[in-house]
């Protein structure tokens, strides 16, 4: 076919930049119908083309220009052999699960830890929002990226909804305070149509009813994280426990600082967080008169740590990667007492763990 590079080219164009949402072609479903002459066709099917049938095609389209290289790294990206690890859960405790959602394949992950390694126990599919792009405001009709945990559950909804509804906490402290989003009622949600189109939704995730049904016995309210992200993000297994090591030590430092500045020793504790800090005190200098104030109130601080979850958001910002610790946490002192889930959102600023911003849920 004569015309086919330059018909190729325009539908890798076409689909790398937008997104229809009809149910998923294959590229040779494409070519038939380009063989048939049939450019409209063709294009519409084009547009529809799961994550890896465009990996395929972009793969061809650099082979054809000679570039070897960089096809066989886009071919990492479908080969199983060259996954590694799953970096998005650093570590859960055992007998739980973490929900890692990829926006770009229509897929979603239940994920355990096996030695101290994540473990993929169920896949399914999933459809995110009709737009491309993480969530900034409402009404865009994007899927919100980040690390959010189901508040509630609910049945007895419209038909839309099929046979039930978790809520998630979008948007938290970090949407809120550091990145300025609108916006509320995202949900993983199930749907009555099996069949219903990838990339559909208002921003929301869903699945068919059967699916959802699977997916409800690993999720506990407040306790089940759920990542939202582009695609899943893989490392080596040294890089990960490296990682996973040095985020565990981080959350145990900063407890034990906070125990200290019972001692007036609140310059240890103040350093683990980062200049860019928010809150629901404000940003970090109104936050730390704040803490000096309280602190001269306290005798002695006593914090237990239960159930910790370590996750990587996926968002990539100018100073880099978001983590998030989450855990149960017993606070005790001499005159204030609190039990409840504590959130840390963790970056690395100048060689060193911060904490970016922090609240309870």
């Amino acid at each position: 076919m004569r015309y086919l590079r330059v018909v190729i080219t325009l539908i890798a164009a076409v689909v790398l930049g937008s997104f229809s949402y009809a149910s998923q072609p294959t590229i040779e479903e494409v070519l038939k119908q380009l063989e048939a002459k049939n450019i409209d066709k063709a294009e519409e099917l084009a547009r529809q083309l799961p994550y890896e049938e465009r990996i395929k095609l972009n793969i061809i389209l650099l082979l054809q220009e000679g570039r070897k290289a960089e096809a066989q790294k886009l071919f990492s990206k479908i080969s199983e052999k060259n996954k590694g690890v799953l970096e998005n859960v650093i570590y859960i405790p055992e007998g739980s699960y973490a929900i890692v959602v990829s926006k770009s394949r229509q897929r979603l992950k239940v994920i355990k830890f096996v030695n101290d390694l994540p473990v993929e126990v169920l896949e399914l599919r999933s459809i995110t929002g009709k737009r491309p792009g993480d969530k900034l405001k409402e009404g865009d009709q994007r899927t919100p990226n980040g690390v959010y945990f189901p508040v509630k559950y609910l049945t007895k909804l419209a038909p839309m909804y099929g046979v039930g509804a978790f809520p998630l906490n979008y948007p938290n402290i970090l949407d809120r305070k550091f990145l300025n989003k609108t916006g509320n009622g995202i949900w993983i949600h199930a749907s009555d149509k099996p069949d219903r189109p990838y990339f559909s939704s208002n921003g929301c995730v869903v699945l068919n009813n059967e699916d959802f049904n699977k997916l409800k016995r690993f999720i506990k309210l407040k306790e089940t994280p759920v990542v939202i992200v582009e695609d899943f993000e893989y490392t080596d297994a040294g890089s990960f426990k490296e990682k996973q090591m040095a985020l565990i030590y981080f959350v145990y430092q900063w407890k034990r600082a906070w125990e200290e500045t019972a001692k007036g020793n609140l310059d240890n504790y103040f350093f683990l967080y980062s200049e860019r800090f928010v809150s629901k005190k404000g940003n970090k200098e109104q936050w730390m008169r704040y803490k000096r104030r309280i602190s001269k109130l306290k005798d002695w601080i006593k914090i237990d740590i239960k159930n910790l979850s370590i996750l990587k958001d996926g968002r990539m910002l100018d100073f880099g990667n978001i983590y998030v610790a989450t855990f149960d946490m017993n606070y005790r002192s001499n005159n204030y007492n609190f039990k409840g889930k504590k959130i840390l959102y963790i970056i690395r600023e100048d060689g060193k763990w911060k904490i970016l911003a922090e609240e309870t849920l």
